[in-house]
């Protein structure tokens, strides 16, 4: 399951559609929420994270497309950097990481490794790609992370904070949705490279 989660994390670093981007997100939010209900026991706060994190899987990826599908791009936005230089920098960022963040003390490291390796991506997403709708996906990504760990601790984490979490996270992502459109509205191409010309 955590390979399957950076396996995604990294498919979104190297494509170049945002509706495929946000598809990998949703799948990646799924296999989250399927990991968290299988780990879930008789009485575990994990049953509600793994809800949580289904009905998450669908809400945010669809508000998203809804903004993709007003934002339509005349052409592909162009990449900065090639796939393969987004590929190493991710991964070097994630080894990184992984050999300098000494260990959070969960009984199983491999959780610990999968998200910061997730968190690391969602960073570099967020850092290396133009169009604003891939930089949410980034955030997203970054906190599929957290999550990961989460559903790492033994027990699980109180619903009412998962909620709260939830909540300001499909507020962000609204604003965010929003503020793409503007931009796109604006200078004709949700390209964020664009609003470096821009002058008070």
């Amino acid at each position: 399951m955590i390979a399957a989660l950076v396996g995604l994390g990294f498919g979104v670093m190297l494509v170049r559609r945002r509706s495929l981007a946000t598809l990998l997100v949703s799948v990646q939010a799924l296999v989250l929420g399927v990991g968290a209900l299988t780990l879930a026991g008789e009485g575990s706060g994990l049953a509600v994270a793994g809800v949580i994190l289904l009905v998450r899987a669908l809400a945010l990826p669809a508000i998203l497309a809804i903004s993709t599908r007003r934002t339509r791009e005349p052409a592909l936005v162009a990449p900065p950097r090639s796939a393969l230089v987004r590929l190493l920098v991710a991964t070097f960022v994630g080894l990184v990481a992984a050999l300098a963040v000494p260990s959070l003390g969960l009984a199983d490291r491999a959780a610990e490794s999968g998200a910061l390796a997730l968190l690391c991506l969602g960073i570099a997403i967020v850092a290396m790609r133009r169009p604003a709708i891939l930089q949410v996906l980034g955030i997203i990504v970054a906190e599929n992370g957290v999550y990961l760990l989460a559903v790492s601790v033994p027990g699980g984490i109180p619903a009412v904070v998962e909620l709260g979490v939830v909540f300001d996270l499909v507020l962000v992502v609204t604003v965010a949705a929003a503020f793409s459109e503007k931009i796109h509205e604006a200078l004709g191409s949700g390209d964020t490279d664009l609003l470096r010309g821009l002058r008070d």
